[in-house]
């Protein structure tokens, strides 16, 4: 007898289940994408536990009736492709047939469902695959779906499920996704029994985004004018010059409504930024491209989350003209926060790109980006203080020139000229001092005279309540207040000259990465340190006076590892006379 045999139906579904359903998060976006294309206008989404005990999804679309509803158990059974030649060009969500008998398979799974020209609508309900019951119900119209105790026959699938606090957050990250692509549904989610939002149904994408992210964050996004370019239109906001996250938790992009995350796409933002935004940053942006079905393959990815485009090079050229257009006529961050990317104690240095060849390249009416700080004369100015206050490090002295441009301070040695960054310098010495102190305690934290309440997306709630310890060492104390808010009672006191929003945002985006532990490891303690010296150095007053430059520089020679900063960018350049001259021609 051989040895390859066909694997029975249930286990089959609990194989494709491994690729379709990898958390809660996955179930939601399933079952949510299936209420979209049935033609919903309302989806009400409940969750327990973090999505492990129970996930409840309720919609107002279609529904089904009794033969269709046992069909959709089945694998490969679907509504939404006839023949192979539907597969080139799908503008459906879902098209494979795989999510719901997957789901089943590996759950206590229960489907409700009614047509509105049905006087009865037909319950069913499956465990671990096998349908157990089928009867009549008096189901409102639409369809409704419970998963309960998810993972509970593949006990080492749930294993590899994370807190439930983070499994929470990254399944409001994965419905705020599916809100952000469709404001005419009205969304409402419920979780541990209380409500976390409800959105109105709208046809204005900016009244969803300010209902899921605060009038803060719309604040800092500006419309893209409509765009298209070589077939693709392009239409959405984007950051303003100088907003920018250091992760792309806040850039969101949508190829026929669907959400992809491309190099395609996420390239050209980021090519865009360049002279705009600080390397390692990336722009907030919701951008929808509207292209030819049949240039797109979205059957590549077993979650559907990857596609392949067939001309990237269009996309490309199509994101670089919304971002670009979007900010030819957008003013710049404003200068009464401190925005990542856009540094108070440096002022920008002009950028490289030049609006007027984009627009003779790409036609669009694009102006020249306002300057956040306009330097008074287009050369900063250089003055020699006086040269009897010196530093003496081991076996040389270095003598104060001056500062230039407000970022670097100039001595001059025997070897030349050295030139140390004030922030990088910085960033060095905080690093080093607070790394020094986790090792036995909690960063100091200042306490506010008033605490003061951000609006927040839910997505960004749920990860702050999941790391309250985190933050606690980080010295920031914050906690949910009502629905969308957070309260801060106390920030870093090494980074009190900051704004609190700004605090928050940055701690935010830089701690998201770290894996979650009860107690913070060797490498965790040094991201922490590395994130809270970063907004120190930026929050900093500028040294005064000879003494002021003298001192940092004795701090910064007396770290463990004083030329570069923990990220690697270097802190002290020097140039040699010989480089000198070959700059002078001499």
């Amino acid at each position: 007898m051989g040895s390859i045999r066909l694997l029975p139906d249930i286990l089959a579904s609990q194989v494709a289940a491994g690729e379709v359903v990898e958390r809660p998060a996955s179930v939601v976006k399933e079952l949510v994408e299936n209420s979209i294309d049935a033609g919903a206008k309302r989806i009400t989404v409940e969750f327990q536990r973090g999505g492990t005990r129970l996930i409840r999804v309720t919609d107002d679309g279609s529904g089904m009736d009794r033969s269709d509803a046992l069909l959709c158990l089945e694998r490969h059974a679907t509504s939404k492709i006839r023949e192979s030649s539907d597969l080139a060009a799908i503008m459906t969500l879902g098209f494979r047939g795989e999510a719901v008998p997957s789901i089943a398979s590996i759950s206590r799974f229960k489907l409700a469902t009614r047509r509105r020209e049905e006087e009865a609508g037909t319950l069913i309900e499956v465990i671990g695959g096998k349908v157990t019951d089928v009867r009549d119900s008096g189901e409102a119209p639409g369809t409704r779906i419970e998963v309960a105790d998810l993972f509970f026959n593949v006990p080492a699938r749930r294993k590899f499920l994370r807190g439930e606090q983070t499994e929470a957050a990254n399944l409001l990250q994965q419905l705020q996704i599916l809100a952000t692509a469709h404001p005419e549904i009205a969304f409402t989610c419920i979780r541990d029994e209380r409500e976390v939002f409800r959105l109105a149904a709208t046809e204005d994408l900016a009244v969803r985004l300010r209902d899921l992210h605060g009038e803060e964050f719309l604040s800092k996004l500006v419309p893209v004018p409509p765009v298209e370019e070589s077939g693709v239109s392009v239409r959405g906001w984007i950051a303003r010059p100088g907003e920018g996250r250091s992760d792309r938790t806040l850039q969101m992009t949508f190829v026929n409504g669907r959400m992809v995350r491309s190099p395609s796409l996420s390239l050209p933002l980021r090519e865009a930024c360049d002279g705009v935004l600080a390397k390692g940053l990336h722009p907030p942006a919701v951008l929808f491209f509207s292209i030819d079905p049949t240039t797109v393959d979205c059957n590549v990815h077993p979650a559907k989350r990857e596609v392949r485009f067939r001309d990237p090079g269009a996309l490309r050229a199509a994101a670089l003209s919304a971002a670009r257009a979007a900010w030819g006529t957008a003013a710049p961050a404003r200068t009464d926060t401190f925005a990542p990317g856009h540094d108070p104690l440096f002022p920008p240095i002009v950028s490289p790109w030049k609006p007027s060849a984009l627009a003779s390249q790409h036609d669009l009416p694009v102006q020249e980006i306002p300057s956040a700080r306009v330097a008074e004369s287009p050369l900063p100015e250089f003055s020699r203080q006086s040269s009897a206050f010196s530093i003496q490090h081991s076996a040389f002295s270095v003598p104060f020139l001056g500062q230039l441009a407000g970022r670097y301070l100039l001595f001059e040695q025997e070897e030349g000229l050295m030139m140390v960054e004030i922030r990088a310098a910085r960033e060095r010495i905080l690093f080093e001092r607070f790394l020094k102190r986790l090792e036995s305690e909690e960063l100091e934290s200042q306490r506010l005279l008033l605490p003061e309440i951000l609006e927040m997306s839910p997505a960004d709630l749920a990860w702050v309540e999941a790391h309250q310890a985190l933050l606690q060492s980080a010295g920031l104390v914050a906690e949910t207040f009502g629905q969308g808010s957070l309260k801060v009672d106390a920030i870093p006191s090494a980074a009190s000259d900051l704004p609190v929003p700004e605090i928050v945002i940055r701690l935010i985006d830089d701690l998201r990465t770290l894996r979650e532990s009860p107690v913070l490891d060797a490498k965790g303690k040094e991201a922490l340190a590395v994130s809270v010296s970063r907004l120190a150095a930026a929050g900093a007053r500028l040294p005064s006076g000879e003494e002021a430059a003298g001192l940092l520089l004795k701090e910064l020679l007396a770290c463990d590892l004083p030329y570069a900063t923990p990220k690697g960018r270097p802190t002290i350049v020097q140039m040699a006379p010989g480089e000198l001259q070959r700059k002078f021609q001499a």
